[in-house]
């Protein structure tokens, strides 16, 4: 029992008895939070004194796998800090870039992170050591007590990790007391990071807190205890968040990329520690890796489905330098969700999944049976990818069945959304075949509303240069008439060659030429906006084919190549 907590026993009414100008007790401080207002007090006083009170020691610095931009301090001698996409201008004289006022929440949780320091980090010259220097002391002295944007979990998280990785970055060639003081505010931020973990959100963010909690047991001095507690939790997350194909139960293709960027430094500072390597987290990384290359597409990004959106190609490129065994897997990832189909210059991904739990249904998307296709190195057939920013319309749209390549009615999202925003649908699907040439599908996503189910066949021919589609609607109910659209949206690189009643030509941007033919529905060009670019929202056309729903009916699609790219002299 809490021992500050009152129990049954003590006198009925006894603190009604005393007079009412008796001074009053003040309240006993929750369990927990003793350590943390003696943390900063101790903090306080090194920070003024420099003495040496609980200051930790760094053990060793973890490696940052992430890629950087050298240019940053080019930008900020410009009088710029660029973050999130947005730049923000600096005043010579003016606030400094943690007081600014025109900054929005999400430039805050990056510019918070301090991920940024590893762009100083890339130039490792002097001027850039000072910079890095002089923004991260103003900013303990700015914002170190544990309130507000600074100091959400994930932030929190995000920063402990970058103030690891960059120390020896950051502390070379600073006072004796001015490094006390960057490792006791480091200290005070993992301390505060434990007190906010029941209050991290389920999903990735709960793994990436856990993980940088692990990272700081394993790197600081006096953290054995923290570190036999948070690691078992983290090895519990890994085994209940990813599955056993290696997809994260969000569905979301960039979660692994994400996660995978904790977990294999913390598997090296294990190492470096001179621990064992937790089994369960070396199966967790044997599963994710090849999945990297399953949801990898011919332009080396990640599938743009359940909330992925660009994909940092160079970071791809470094995670898959870690699978060197370069492990197969299947055609068909059953436990996420998705059918790979490939041959010759052409890949495919499918989406043939339910939606995920209730941990990423508030951010998964209305995509079922849509695909993606790649020719060699360009992007042909796309979803319109997860928007980035803070504008709901977009949001919602993007996680609509319209923003996917596939057929939606009345323009509805398949499956529907509750009043909280989670994917509700479809939770039937069946799968009659799902392999590397091809898929045959059956969602059950308009069957409430339409009573219409929707099947999907795709083949790809044996040299990849054509792929044959048919989409057909089953009724199971009494029916009525209902608006039918086919939605193919097209990279904004594809240019429209020419058209006709039947036929449509898109120009690659290398030369190539293909065709897309179909019957039984009116083909025609629409505008479209593909969202995923960091800058933001962009034009694009999209191919629709439009007709009325009824029983039975089936719309047949092909697209081929119509024209080899020209050779190169």
């Amino acid at each position: 029992m809490d021992k500050y907590q009152k129990t049954s026993e003590d006198p009925v009414g006894e603190t009604q008895k005393k007079p009412a100008d008796a001074p009053q007790e003040k309240s006993a401080p929750e369990p927990g939070k003793i350590d943390l207002l003696q943390h900063k007090i101790n903090h306080a006083i090194d920070r003024f004194s420099g003495t040496g009170v609980d200051t930790p020691e760094l053990l060793f610095v973890p490696n940052d796998l992430q890629t950087s931009d050298p240019s940053l301090l080019n930008e900020i001698a410009s009088g710029h800090f660029g973050l999130d996409g947005m730049f923000i201008e600096l005043e010579e004289g003016g606030p400094s870039i943690f007081e600014h006022s025109e900054t929005d929440d999400s430039y805050n949780r990056v510019l918070h992170g301090f991920g940024w320091l590893r762009d100083l980090r890339a130039r490792d010259d002097f001027d850039a050591q000072k910079e890095a220097q002089r923004l991260v002391f103003k900013w303990m002295d700015l914002v170190w007590q544990p309130r507000g944007i600074a100091y959400e979990p994930e932030v929190l998280a995000r920063r402990i990790t970058s103030f690891l990785s960059n120390s020896s970055f950051v502390l070379r060639g600073v006072r004796k007391e001015r490094a006390k003081c960057y490792m006791r505010t480091l200290s005070q931020q993992v301390l505060e990071l434990h007190l906010k973990l029941d209050a991290t959100p389920l999903g990735v963010a709960r793994i990436h807190v856990l993980s940088a909690l692990v990272m700081a047991g394993l790197c600081l001095s006096r953290q054995n205890e923290r570190l036999a507690k948070t690691t078992p939790l983290l090895l519990n997350e890994l085994e209940q968040q990813i599955f056993a194909d290696g997809g994260h139960c969000s569905r979301n293709p960039a979660a692994i990329l994400y996660i995978l960027f904790e977990i294999l430094p913390l598997k090296q500072c294990f190492i470096s520690r001179g621990q064992d390597v937790p089994e369960e987290l070396n199966k967790a990384i044997r599963r994710m890796l090849p999945m990297i290359r399953f949801f990898r597409l011919g332009d080396s990004s990640l599938a743009r489905f359940n909330g992925a959106s660009t994909t940092p190609t160079d970071a791809l490129a470094t995670l898959l330098a870690y699978d060197e065994r370069n492990r197969p897997f299947d055609a068909h990832a059953k436990q996420s969700g998705y059918t790979r189909i490939q041959d010759g210059p052409v890949t495919i991904l499918c989406d043939v999944g339910s939606p995920p739990s209730i941990i990423g249904a508030r951010k998964a998307h209305a995509g079922c049976l849509s695909f993606e296709m790649t020719v060699r190195h360009v992007p042909l057939v796309v979803n319109s990818g997860a928007y980035q920013g803070t504008d709901k319309h977009w949001q919602d749209f993007a996680r609509s069945t319209m923003a996917h390549s596939t057929l939606v009615l009345d323009d509805y999202s398949s499956g529907g959304f509750d009043k909280k925003g989670r994917l509700l649908g479809p939770k039937e699907i069946h799968i009659e075949r799902a392999d590397l040439s091809g898929l045959d599908v059956v969602h059950h996503g308009y069957e409430r509303q339409f009573g219409l189910l929707h099947r999907r066949q795709m083949t790809l021919s044996y040299d990849g240069l054509k792929l044959g589609g048919v989409d057909q609607l089953e009724a199971i109910g009494e029916i009525s008439e209902t608006p039918l659209s086919v939605r193919f949206h097209l990279h904004p690189s594809i240019e429209i060659a020419g058209s006709d009643e039947d036929n449509l030509l898109m120009t690659l941007p290398d030369g190539e030429i293909w065709r897309f033919h179909a019957k039984g529905a009116q083909i025609k060009m629409e505008d479209s906006v593909y969202l995923a670019y960091q800058r933001g929202p962009q034009p694009a056309h999209q191919i629709v084919l439009s007709a009325k729903a009824r029983a039975g009916m089936r719309i047949d699609w092909l697209f081929e190549q119509y024209r080899p790219r020209p050779e190169v002299e």
